[in-house]
């Protein structure tokens, strides 16, 4: 009897701990879950801390690209312009260079304006002005013009140089002494040299 006592004794012991390990375990469980939730609403936050450091770093980009071309770049210009004209900034020049390794004055409107506007335009500046363009007067320049230039001293109206108007007077082009810049069309030596302005058909 009392041998049977123990073993009934020593049962119940058994019972009541592996009962008490279901009920752990369960509960560990349930913690898993919640942990899992806050994860997900960690998650979520971090999803909109994300959104609002991505719109912080648009608006940083236009800072920097305005600070790049040293003209004021908002929202309602055209981006794409203005951010390949700022990728450009410090490209070598190379004489009938096409490539960011070195190009020249025609060879970087050329790609400008296939990659920004999708159009092929000539790629001497002379037939730019006389074959893809209707003049149009330095008052009238707008983002994307062209202006046209006769930098070698000689009296011609046919221009050997070219360049893409920003905005605020400034354009950018490639110089033969700095690679690609952007320049004042109120300096002296531009307004002496000064062509025409351009509108690309």
């Amino acid at each position: 009897m009392k041998h049977l006592k123990f073993w009934a004794i020593l049962l119940m012991m058994v019972t009541a701990a592996t009962l008490s390990g279901c009920s752990s375990s369960r509960n560990a469980s349930d913690a898993k879950q919640i942990s899992y939730k806050d994860v997900g609403s960690h998650k979520s936050k971090k999803g909109s801390s994300k959104k609002s450091n991505d719109s912080s770093k648009s608006s940083g980009s236009l800072s920097g690209i305005s600070k790049k071309l040293g003209v004021q770049v908002t929202s309602s210009d055209n981006q794409k312009l203005y951010s390949e004209a700022a990728s450009w900034v410090g490209a070598p020049y190379k004489y009938g260079g096409t490539s960011r390794s070195g190009v020249d004055c025609s060879g970087f409107t050329y790609l400008m304006y296939k990659s920004v506007y999708g159009k092929t335009i000539s790629r001497q500046s002379g037939e730019i002005l006389s074959k893809d363009c209707n003049k149009i007067k330095k008052s009238d320049l707008r983002a994307g013009d062209l202006v046209f230039f006769r930098t070698d001293g000689k009296r011609s109206s046919t221009p050997n140089h070219v360049g893409i108007y920003l905005k605020s007077n400034k354009f950018i082009h490639a110089s033969s002494s700095k690679g690609v810049v952007v320049s004042d069309l109120t300096t002296d030596y531009y307004v002496k040299n000064w062509i025409a302005g351009g509108r690309v058909r």
